[in-house]
């Protein structure tokens, strides 16, 4: 490869927090050769694929918890590969995260040593990668129910539990399942339903 075709200006992004306020910082910027693909990238486990991305690049300090910036677009990183000793091919899924805010209900004790419900606490504010799993359906008496699933990929260092609320935009969701094995990503199922 000749050092002409790396034309394209890429920014390398890192994961920065301020207290439980995480976003996307960048970190440095390169330049690499960019090429969207027609292929889909399956980057959740659980949810649908998107568009891919292949980025050539000279080594640098690059890992999978991290992203990159392209064009205005977010790309979550899914694999890096040595191409020889001077170069990484990289490739992305083209998504753009969303800004979720993540709450947890806690309970006290009265007196008698009964639970009581209390407000719910602001865990994290963050971003996350939002795809669909599916869409339910399902008819109810006297009215119809629609149950929205999603799944959110965040960044390793978010860490949710089951039962927790997660806000984006103007909705609430709720945290059915946790797959959080993978090295790099933690992903969650969530849910919410609507009267239609």
């Amino acid at each position: 490869m000749r050092a002409g075709e790396l034309n394209s200006r890429i920014y390398i992004l890192t994961l920065g927090n301020a207290g439980n306020i995480y976003t996307w910082d960048v970190a440095a910027t390169i330049w690499a050769k960019a090429e969207s693909l027609e292929k889909t990238n399956l980057f959740s486990t659980v949810g649908i694929g998107v568009k891919t991305a292949k980025f050539t690049i000279r080594k640098c300090a690059l890992t999978l918890h991290q992203a990159l910036r392209w064009q205005g677009r977010h790309y979550f990183l899914t694999d890096i590969k040595e191409i020889n000793r001077m170069l990484y091919e990289v490739t992305a899924a083209q998504i753009e995260p969303v800004t979720c805010i993540a709450t947890r209900k806690t309970s006290g004790k009265n007196s008698l040593n009964r639970p009581i419900p209390e407000e719910p606490q602001t865990i994290a504010t963050f971003p996350a990668c939002l795809v669909e799993k599916y869409l339910g359906y399902q008819q109810q008496k006297p009215q119809a129910v629609n149950e929205l699933t999603y799944v959110l990929v965040t960044p390793k260092a978010i860490e949710l539990q089951a039962a927790d609320l997660v806000k984006i935009g103007n909705d609430t969701f709720n945290v059915q399942v946790v797959h959080n094995l993978d090295e790099y990503k933690n992903e969650y199922e969530i849910s919410m339903t609507k009267d239609v």
